[in-house]
């Protein structure tokens, strides 16, 4: 006979209502011992996903700004990982991710977040990726480079199909820090999405970046160990955890093929020869 599952103890709606008004005074802020800032952020922002007030909002920017100022970059993936399963767990929204979103000054940690967002935002039949279009709504109104870097860095790092629409021209909205900020971040599989992402990229870029992005595109093949995925997820994701479906897969050659009359193209246009030369032999186009 199963044990009755003893009951959770129930916690106040405005548990944090004195710590919220207390954050007020900036002596308070200052007072919080740097040892404490990410478990302090970390209880404000789940109450601010919750709440969803200003006040909330307010004192967890002033914690999440020291937590950028004082502590470690290890303690902010950290508290990034938690708010995430904390999502997943349905203790608080995706809202508790937006410090992160809005503030964050390294990519990698703003993908992280952008993804945890992107993938646990509650979709509609109307619209099944409104987590994504929701991040690349916050991309208009990004302004750290780092930011920028980690909202599309996740649109790409989804790698579904439908996403294409949204992050279509996005490398337009990064300036020089933001890009080489995204182009930076290590990638786990190559996608279909990615790689034309990647050449549209390269196909409208300023001249001075050209070698950066075609460097990257031609970097991508070993990054999926020679596959290259047309990928959709299920969104948002369910109980039994992330679900990956591959529509399609190709070997970079295969997928090269593809792209082939872009890269002689891009030849004639730019004439860069080396740095084209190494996007072609990566993806196994001849001359």
């Amino acid at each position: 006979m199963k044990r009755p599952r003893p009951e959770r103890p129930s916690i106040p709606a405005d548990y944090l209502e004195p710590l919220v008004a207390a954050l007020a005074d900036p002596a308070v802020l200052a007072g919080i011992r740097v040892s404490e800032l990410q478990t302090v952020a970390y209880q404000l922002a789940l109450y601010f996903g919750v709440r969803r007030d200003a006040a909330t909002s307010t004192a967890l920017a002033g914690v999440y700004e020291r937590l950028l100022r004082d502590g470690t970059l290890e303690a902010r993936h950290t508290l990034v990982d938690e708010l995430s399963a904390a999502v997943r767990g349905g203790a608080t929204s995706v809202l508790a991710l937006l410090p992160v979103l809005q503030r964050e000054r390294d990519a990698a940690i703003v993908r992280a977040a952008a993804l945890a967002f992107a993938t646990n935002l509650p979709a509609t039949p109307d619209d099944p990726v409104a987590g994504p279009r929701a991040v690349r709504a916050l991309l208009d109104l990004a302004e750290e480079p780092g930011v920028q870097a980690g909202l599309v860095g996740a649109l790409l790092a989804l790698g579904d199909r439908r996403v294409g629409p949204l992050v279509a021209g996005t490398w337009r909205v990064l300036d020089a820090p933001a890009g080489e900020a995204l182009l930076a971040l290590p990638r786990t599989h190559a996608t279909l999405l990615e790689a034309e992402w990647l050449l549209g990229w390269l196909e409208d870029v300023d001249p001075v970046r050209f070698d950066q992005v075609a460097e990257a595109l031609a970097a991508l093949p070993a990054a999926g160990e020679g596959r290259v995925l047309d990928l959709e997820r299920e969104l948002p994701v369910g109980e039994k955890g992330e679900v990956l479906t591959v529509l399609r897969e190709w070997s970079a050659k295969e997928a090269g093929a593809k792209f082939a009359p872009r890269f002689r193209d891009l030849a004639r246009r730019e004439g860069r020869g080396d740095a084209l030369d190494s996007v072609r032999r990566a993806w196994g186009v001849s001359d």
